[in-house]
């Protein structure tokens, strides 16, 4: 008889009802993983003590140790995010076995570690420090609002017709199986910078054609893979921290830092948001099935339009947004009206000197006759003397 793996079989039917998740299947795995080192056994010694004990006592047993493995995550101080990711992953295996546990009360899952909004001079200063493919993703990641997993899985199909023709802004089209949930395909654009970054990166792969993944490992054609590039973006930040150009706190060693790869995406948002909530959030594939969805314009120079107007402006990376433009015009306007007031104080002052001038011109003139007059008559006494 075919032995059943237990573990493969039950990530298979997490994958099937999570659309083919990675992230998902990783994390089961690492959770169910966590909790067999914990009570040393295997997913095959669970199955046989279901066999060979009564129900009541198998689900005490395994409730009591799925409470203290918990409790112990959390005096080895994981967040409550991460445990309470861990006991669904657990729940989760023993549900689809058929396997039977007693009471657990559900983990409040909060968010322990925030990231900070990021700036554009410490986005410009992450790029600066950044390989060429380093350069291009980060650049796109802030300018289109995709995950960095999806990134990893386009190809230069998913560019194209735009990248081929140079349009702007650069049309990325997202295909359903490429989705988080795989609800349905979207569409989202890059604008000048990205572009440039991603062109400057790409004279470096001879031989694309349409199925080449658009981000590679270095001298292979594989995709790669984002936590490769959320360490490199953390390893850049560090870098940064430590010339003195970024300014960012990470309370414990091995855990998130304030800054991170994800921040280029709350970047996007932040600066998007110009074109509307519904439009960002579809940009960033955060849309799913429902009402709204099937009510969605699904013209792409709709989109394109909305985007090169409301959000590029505000995207922009190594050129003044219309905000640092409207700044720039402003502080000119106020040299321009003081040159103006210099300029007529001293055309006022010009004219008042030219007023007395022609004053003292009069006055001359008046006087000349008096002085030839008074020139004669010393003349003609001089000489009858």
């Amino acid at each position: 008889m075919h032995q059943i793996d237990l573990v493969e079989t039950w990530l298979s039917s997490v994958a099937l009802s999570h659309s083919g998740a990675q992230t998902t299947s990783y994390l089961y795995r690492k959770g169910l993983a966590y909790f067999l080192e914990f009570i040393h056994a295997s997913a095959e010694d669970i199955q046989k003590d279901y066999e060979l004990m009564q129900e009541r006592d198998f689900k005490h047993k395994y409730g009591q140790l799925l409470r203290a493995w918990s409790g112990n995550m959390v005096t080895q101080g994981y967040t409550p995010g991460s445990v309470g990711a861990y006991a669904i992953a657990v729940r989760s295996f023993f549900k689809h076995n058929d396997l039977p546990l007693s009471f657990m009360a559900s983990i409040r899952r909060k968010v322990t570690y925030h990231n900070r909004d990021i700036t554009k001079e410490e986005v410009l200063h992450i790029l600066s420090v950044s390989s060429p493919r380093d350069r291009a993703f980060f650049a796109v990641m802030a300018q289109s609002g995709l995950r960095p997993s999806t990134l990893c899985a386009l190809r230069m199909k998913h560019l194209e017709p735009d990248y081929s023709q140079g349009r702007l802004p650069l049309k990325i089209s997202v295909p359903e199986n490429l989705t988080k949930g795989q609800y349905h395909a979207y569409l989202t654009f890059i604008g000048e910078d990205a572009h440039r970054f991603l062109r400057d990166y790409l004279k470096t792969r001879p031989n694309l054609n349409r199925e080449s993944y658009v981000f590679t490992k270095q001298g292979l054609e594989e995709p790669m893979i984002r936590n490769t590039f959320s360490s490199l973006f953390r390893k850049a930040a560090r870098m940064l921290r430590d010339q003195g150009l970024m300014d960012y706190e990470q309370t414990e060693k091995k855990k998130p830092a304030e800054i991170r790869l994800y921040t280029l995406r709350k970047w996007f948002r932040k600066y998007a948001i110009q074109a509307g909530f519904e439009n960002v959030d579809f940009w960033m594939g955060h849309t799913g099935p429902g009402v709204d969805s099937a009510y969605r314009p699904q013209d792409e120079e709709f989109y394109r339009k909305i985007y090169a107007e409301k959000a590029m402006p505000f995207l922009r990376l190594e050129t003044a947004t219309p905000s640092e433009t409207e700044k720039a015009i402003e502080e000119q306007r106020k040299e321009n009206e003081a040159m103006k007031e210099t300029l007529s104080r001293n055309t006022l002052h010009i004219a008042v000197l030219e007023k007395s001038l022609d004053d003292v011109v009069k006055l001359l003139q008046r006087a000349l006759p008096l002085i030839e007059q008074l020139e004669k008559e010393r003349k003609e006494g001089k000489a009858q003397s």
